[in-house]
């Protein structure tokens, strides 16, 4: 399939998902969810869900509650979104915030390690 098409339709289902666990979902532990981003395969038959929360202590709970909602919201999306084939939607923990913190931390450790003296290179090129 196409990669724009793919990639549209990645953004309408993230904004149909993050819009039903707003508006139609009772469950509370649900509406804690931020739906980040979706990649879908290029056939659409599976569709990763990347979610965080701004509580991260109730990620797991958070992840069990969307994956047990994963078949029925499957479904809703496609028919909102007017799919041929309702693809199956896995939630995934959304890292990358964490991972950009580890690794800003490991760039100013390494910035701290070797601090650069202009004032040295200057000097050993005369």
């Amino acid at each position: 399939m196409d990669k724009l098409r793919v990639e549209r339709v990645n953004k309408e289902m993230m904004r149909e998902i993050s819009e039903f666990l707003l508006n139609n979902t009772k469950d509370p532990t649900l509406k804690k969810a931020v739906i980040t981003e979706v990649r879908c395969t290029n056939d659409l038959s599976l569709a990763k869900v990347y979610f965080t929360s701004i509580d991260k202590s109730e990620l797991e709970e958070i992840g069990k509650s969307l994956n047990n909602l994963a078949g029925a919201l499957s479904g809703i999306v496609c028919r909102q979104m007017r799919l041929r084939i309702a693809p199956k939607l896995v939630f995934v923990v959304d890292d990358s915030e964490d991972r950009a913190q580890r690794i800003e931390a490991l760039l100013n450790k390494i910035a701290q390690e070797n601090p650069k003296d202009d004032k040295d290179d200057e000097g050993s090129h005369e």
